[in-house]
């Protein structure tokens, strides 16, 4: 049922784009003018979260690969197209405006026991908190969110902040 929901968003969107090439004369409805069918189906599986996260991407200036899907049926993490490297500071903004696609998904091949993820997490936040460094603990609830507000927020750019989260986190291994 998801792979048909996909066909018709795909099909949808290549005839919407269709119509707006041809959209030059008066007489043909432009892209704009062209009502976007809002179809409710499933959830979107985790190839199709993971491309509407790069086509979100792209659509922000970062020049990713399309995903790829490995021989176990696991989506791989999007990569950076060859030759283009990008900061830390340039992933930011796109990120935030794009990271909700992929919210939750999990893209190593052995998923990790996610209680033993939340325990190693509290371990980093606790530790981190008793070098002085504010840092929230994660909930079960939390602990994607978490992560990306981390990842995010974190002073990296400190060397006693690196210091510190290499530290906390080597003793979390």
């Amino acid at each position: 049922m998801k792979k048909n929901a996909v066909k018709i968003i795909l099909l949808v969107a290549m005839s919407l784009l269709l119509v707006a090439c041809r959209s030059g004369a008066d007489d043909v409805p432009s892209l704009e003018a062209t009502p976007i069918p809002v179809i409710e189906e499933d959830p979107l599986d985790d190839e199709a979260r993971v491309m509407n996260f790069v086509e979100c991407m792209r659509t922000e200036g970062m020049q990713l690969k399309d995903p790829v899907v490995d021989a176990d049926g696991n989506v791989q993490p999007p990569e950076v197209i060859e030759g283009v490297t990008y900061t830390r500071e340039q992933w930011v903004e796109p990120y935030k405006i794009c990271g909700h696609h992929i919210e939750g998904l999990i893209f190593a091949e052995e998923r990790e026991d996610m209680n033993e993820q939340l325990e190693q997490t509290i371990a980093l936040a606790t530790c981190l908190n008793e070098k002085s460094y504010d840092v929230d603990e994660p909930t079960a609830e939390t602990i994607d969110q978490w992560r990306i507000d981390f990842r995010m927020e974190y002073d990296w750019d400190d060397p006693d902040a690196m210091a510190a989260y290499e530290e906390c986190s080597s003793a979390n291994e």
